[in-house]
């Protein structure tokens, strides 16, 4: 009497239980679902934690790392609020924090987000309690304009006076410490060291950069005319900020929403 040679009953079963439980994580993401549906906690995971909204660092660049964008004139320490051991005398934006020490390499956490996005936009509007009825921050001129970059943690809150920065209701010229500086030094060299990078394309170059003073949020400017296309398969953000580098790739793929590309 012959026995059957396939897999055992066990294995067929582990595999649909381990499909539906990828099923199931699929259709628990926000993005999977409409905005209308989000929770307050959906919309700050689509803001953190997204293929939108990605945790980086900002950290010196080793050795061998390509230095992408390249690097340019770079403002003193006092402009990037960032004061070493060495003064602002050297010239560095971090302000003399120099080279990695022997016990580790220094790192800034950061998020990187597409503000431009449409599911981003739909989240910031329900945690900012702006939403009416037919509309959900899903039109936005500047957004319609430009890809709209945005680092959360990279320079200080209350640093800046307001110059060159974003109309948010946090930031306040009222509220501006005596001492705050002009960031209009730092906001020249973010656009001069950012890129939008390719595989096999010329990278994309801001045109403008904003900040919120109050926050120490940056908001970048990419003109949307060169165009991002699904076929570019992957675009990696990349900015020097004084000594220290911040690289992200973002995969086009996973940034579908609505069966749409959304940047």
């Amino acid at each position: 009497m012959k026995h059957p040679t396939g897999p055992p009953r066990s294995v067929f079963g582990k595999s649909a239980w381990l499909i539906l439980a990828a099923i199931s994580l699929y259709a628990a993401q926000p993005w999977n679902k409409d905005s209308s549906q989000w929770t307050n906690e959906d919309a700050q995971r689509v803001l953190a934690d997204s293929p939108w909204a990605q945790p980086g660092s900002a950290s010196f660049p080793s050795a061998d790392m390509q230095e992408e964008p390249s690097p340019g004139p770079l403002p003193g320490a006092p402009e990037a609020g960032m004061a070493g051991p060495r003064g602002a005398s050297d010239g560095r934006w971090d302000g003399g924090v120099g080279r990695a020490p022997s016990g580790g390499v220094p790192s800034i956490p950061v998020t990187i987000r597409w503000d431009s996005a449409l599911p981003v936009r739909q989240a910031l509007a329900r945690l900012q309690a702006k939403a009416e009825s037919g509309a959900s921050g899903s039109s936005s001129p500047q957004a319609t304009k430009d890809y709209i970059i945005t680092i959360v943690g990279l320079v200080p809150s209350g640093q800046y006076r307001s110059a060159g920065q974003l109309n948010t209701q946090s930031s306040s010229a009222d509220g501006e410490p005596a001492a705050a500086q002009d960031p209009e030094h730092m906001l020249e060299g973010v656009m001069a060291e950012s890129r939008l990078m390719f595989r096999n394309r010329k990278p994309i170059r801001p045109e403008d950069v904003k900040l919120d003073p109050a926050t120490g949020t940056l908001h970048l400017f990419f003109p949307r005319m060169e165009g991002i296309d699904i076929k570019d398969k992957e675009v990696t953000f990349a900015m020097r900020f004084g000594s220290m580098v911040i690289k992200k790739r973002f995969r086009l793929k996973e940034m579908a929403y609505k069966g749409k590309l959304e940047l």
